[in-house]
Order: structure tokens, then sequence, then C-alpha cells
């Protein structure tokens, strides 16, 4: 079993401030010294419902949150009765006794001293912070810091509330003792990851028509926007979006749209347009349940094969998955670098549980990739489409007095229109030859990762990974992890040593379509094929238990 891990559940209404809650409580762990991961559970709704947050910490470091909890809070009715399971062994559970009264658990009169403390209605998710911090024992002069830090409005009400939910709770237990003091660390989400390592290659536009879980990623960069310097475009819909961005990038702007997999398929036209463009474009497909709206917030990987085959004709583009917060951000630096490189679009493919997830990891995230691509010699005649050896024809932006065109159609080296059979031929071999390029351009990159060295192997792309390698701490040294982070090209040469025995092959499908990918790709043979597809991310012990009765079977 993983030692010295604590895990806390916030539970509320939709508009009561679960996740912020959530979020103050998991950089508190970060002040304390801890690492941890952060993942939020929510409705499509604005208000009323049932959202919840979960929080686990540990000495050291933590790919995914447990579902068991040590502590929880209940900030609503629904929200006791949806979790009193979900109570670990000696674990404490709070309510607001204001509206229930439950014979298990410590109730708090939470309404009724925010009515004594709040001149106009107020939530009651501060008062849950003030649980947490008496219960563990935390000091109330931490607690009172965070709260100035954390809550900017009705500062002096939000002090004497939560001072006096504080000293109505016994210090009941308390989080694991650090290691060792942890500077450095920064909470951080997939999709905040995303935006800074694009940010870091030279990203200066963003467009995006909001669909969770890609919605969190415009936010970001609308939020950051005059300290990063890009601007964050929200179009009227997901076509406008796509179109708009290649717009940009034919104005010389480094350019990248996000969206979920219903607004991705309404941006494939626009997608297939960059391709016989040759417009580098970096797009964000954040995944979720489906077909078309599906299940709004919650997980999925359905979009594989969609994202793999994406776009109508012949063109290149590169696909890539990450497996970690940190791989996020490189990744998106070189996907960013790639498509300038070789003038075509690119896909970073991820889920909503790594876009959405939160999770302590060290600052600086890594090395940049500048995106830079090939720029016209001002010396030669200007032809946008130029035929070349490595098929990357010369670029030039606006203001200029050479004529610019770049054509949706089938072109000369000019960029004028054609249909002329041996002009056509030219031109498709001239993208064609990008191939083998690309993929030696890839190999500059970490193009798999491998989790541990022992015999039982398991296969899996995306988030994925991150409740597998967290699972496995709960197991022996027997086991390896191996993540594919490219996809296309994929580095068959790197995967082929370990399809010498079946594999244990794990995704977030209803159907193996990632086993049947590396099957038909590598030839690898599944031992078994874990499923799960309810739009939920595994809980470590419980998928512990499943891969460990796989191999023993």
């Amino acid at each position: 079993m993983r030692p010295d891990t604590y895990t806390v559940l916030i539970g509320g209404k939709a508009g009561e401030g679960v996740k912020k809650l959530a979020q103050v409580i998991a950089a508190t762990g970060l002040q304390l010294g801890l690492h941890s991961f952060q993942m939020d559970d929510y409705q499509s709704l604005i208000k009323g419902g049932h959202n919840y947050s979960l929080v686990s910490f540990s000495p050291i470091v933590i790919h995914n949150a447990y579902h068991k909890a040590d502590l929880i809070i209940c900030l609503d009715e629904l929200s006791y009765t949806q979790h009193l399971n979900d109570l670990a062994d000696g674990g404490f559970i709070y309510y607001n006794s204001s509206e229930q009264t439950h014979q298990q658990g410590i109730g708090i009169e939470l309404s009724k001293l925010m009515k004594e403390h709040y001149k106009n209605p107020s939530n009651p998710s501060l008062g849950g912070l003030a649980i947490f911090c008496a219960h563990l024992g935390l000091d109330n002069e931490l607690m009172l810091r965070i709260i100035k830090i954390s809550y900017k409005k009705n500062i002096e009400e939000n002090l004497s509330f939560a001072s006096q939910v504080y000293s109505l709770i016994q210090a009941q237990s308390k989080l694991p003792d650090a290691i060792s003091q942890a500077p450095g660390l920064h909470l951080f989400s997939g999709n905040q990851c995303i935006g800074l390592g694009a940010w870091a290659a030279g990203l200066d536009t963003y467009f995006a028509y909001p669909m969770t879980p890609a919605s969190s990623l415009l936010h970001f960069l609308a939020s950051m926007s005059a300290k990063l310097g890009v601007k964050a475009i929200h179009a009227e819909s997901e076509l406008a979006a796509a179109n708009m961005a290649v717009g940009a990038v034919v104005g010389g702007a480094k350019a990248a749209v996000g969206s979920s997999g219903g607004g991705f398929a309404l941006m494939q036209e626009a997608f297939s347009l960059a391709g016989i463009s040759e417009a580098p474009l970096l797009c964000v497909l954040s995944s979720r349940p489906g077909p078309a709206t599906g299940v709004s917030t919650y997980t999925a990987q359905e979009d594989l094969l969609f994202a793999l085959n994406q776009g109508h004709g012949e063109f290149s583009r590169i696909v890539a998955s990450p497996d970690t917060m940190e791989r996020a951000f490189s990744l998106a630096t070189e996907l960013l670098s790639l498509a300038w490189e070789f003038q075509i679009p690119v896909i970073l493919l991820t889920e909503k549980h790594l876009s959405e997830s939160a999770q302590s990891i060290r600052l600086p995230l890594g090395d940049a990739c500048e995106a830079t691509g090939l720029i016209h010699d001002a010396l030669e005649p200007y032809n946008r489409y130029q035929i070349t050896d490595s098929g990357i024809s010369p670029m030039l932006f606006p203001p200029s007095e050479e004529i610019i065109k770049w054509n949706s159609h089938e072109h000369l080296e000019s960029g004028l229109r054609t249909d002329q059979a041996a002009a056509m031929v030219a031109m498709k071999d001239k993208r064609d030859r990008k191939r083998e390029h690309i993929a030696l351009a890839c190999a500059r990159y970490p193009r798999i990762a491998v989790y541990g060295s022992g015999s039982r192997r398991i296969f899996a792309y995306g988030s994925t990974a991150l409740e597998i390698r967290e699972a496995l701490q709960n197991l022996d040294d027997s086991y390896q992890l191996i993540v594919p982070i490219y996809l296309e090209p994929l580095p068959v040469d790197q995967l082929l040593p370990y399809t010498d025995s079946p594999a244990l092959v794990i995704e977030h499908n209803s159907q193996p379509r990632f086993a049947t990918f590396l099957k038909e790709k590598i030839g690898l043979e599944t031992r078994q094929n874990i499923l799960k597809y309810d739009g939920r991310a595994w809980d470590p012990l419980v998928l512990a238990t499943k891969i460990k009765e796989a191999f023993d079977a």
C-alpha cells in the first residue's frame, strides 16, 4: 500500500465555491511541503445539482486522487447522502447542521453562522476551509493568511466567520509529515500547462468557442493575456475559431485553437484547409464522452481514431498526447514548433482528466522550443509553394512588396489554382516528402515514456498513465508501464522491444480502440483489456486490484 496519503472530499451545489475551496486546500498542502493532486467532479449546471472535489496529499509525488476520503466536508444534504460510503476507515465527515441532522458525523451550523457574520447572502465554502484547518490542527493564523490571499471580497466578514467556525472544532487528525520541504512546487492544471507551453514557444493568438473541457484553456489565456501577451479570442462558433486561426497564420501570427470532440468535428474543414494551404496550426483536442454532446463535464478517450484521421484528403499531421502535467507543457511547446517547422496542422490530444485536474509540479517546467518557420530569402523570386527536396517551402508575411498567395485549392508553386494532372502529382509529392523528415524531427523529443522495469507490461496513453502510475504505487515492482506520447507518427522502433509478450492495455473506452491501434501498428498481443467508460477517473486502489487480478488470472 502507498504510505502516507491523506484525502479530502468537499461536496456541495454548483455555485457554492466547491472547486475554489479545493484549490485553496490543495495549495495549503503545498505550503506545508506536501505534494497534492486535485480532481473535480461537476455537472453541467450553473447552480444547484451536485459537485464535489477530491484533494489527495502525500510527502512524495502523487499522480492521481484517491476516492476514499479521510475527511469529508458536506456543504449540503445531497453531499452527505452521496458520499457517506466514500468515507475511509477512521475518517471524519462534517455536515451543515443548519440544514440536516445525522447520527454519524460532526454537525456545524454553517448557514446560521453565515447569517450572523454576513450582511448579504454568501456561500458556505469558506466554512469548509475553517473545518479543514481546525480538524487537522493547522494554525489559526495560517488560516487567516490563506483567507486574505485567496478570498479578496468581504475580507473582514470572511475572517470573523471562519474564526468562529474554527473555534467550534477540535483537532482530530493530521496531514502526513513532509519528508522535506518542497520549494518550487506550484499547483497547475493540464490546460494551464498547455497554455504556458504554447506561450513559451511563441504563441500569439488563441481562438476558441467554449466547450468543456477545453474551455478553461481559453479562460486561462484570457486571464493571463496582459502578462503573457497572448490574444485570447472568443469566436462566435468553432467554425469561426478555426478559420480565424488559419487567417491569423496567413498574417504571420503563431495561432492555436482548442475544443472538445463535438466542436473539433466542426473544425475538420478548416483542419484540411490548413493541410493543403500548409498553414502551421496547433490544435488542442480535449476529449469527453460522446458522441454528439455526450456528457459534457466528464472524461473519455473516444476521440483517438478521430484525431488520427482528422480532416479529409491526404496530408501530413502530428498527433501527440501528454501523460503528465509537465509533458503537457513540453508537448505544447514541441508541437507548435513542429507545426511551424513543417507547415502542417498538429493535434495535442488530451482528456478532461488531465485538462481540468491540478497537480503540484516544480517550476520551471522545461526548456522551450521557439516556433520558427522557413522564411523567404529576399534575394530569390517568391513562390509560396516552391517545390523542395524536404517538401518545406518558404513563407512570407505582410507587409511585403511581393504578392503572397495561400490557396485552399490545389495549386502551382506560385499559389495559383490548378487542376493539371502533372502539377497535382508534383504538389502532392512535395507535401508527402515531409513525412520522413517529420518522423526524424519528432525523434528529437521523448516519443515514449517507460515507468518501472518489471516483466508485467501495461500499455496506455494520455491521462490514463496518471491513474496507472498511482495505482502501481500500491503494488510491487514487477510491473512496467509503456506510454506512447507521439501517436502519429508512431515511434514503432521504440515500441517493438516491448511487444515480446502479451500486455495489459488500459483505456477509457467501451471498445478497445487503443489496443486495436497497437495491434495494427506494432503487432501487440493483448493479455487483457481493462476498459472504463463511465466518464470517471479510476480510483488508484480499485485499479491496482484490477491490474493484479489481470496478471494473476
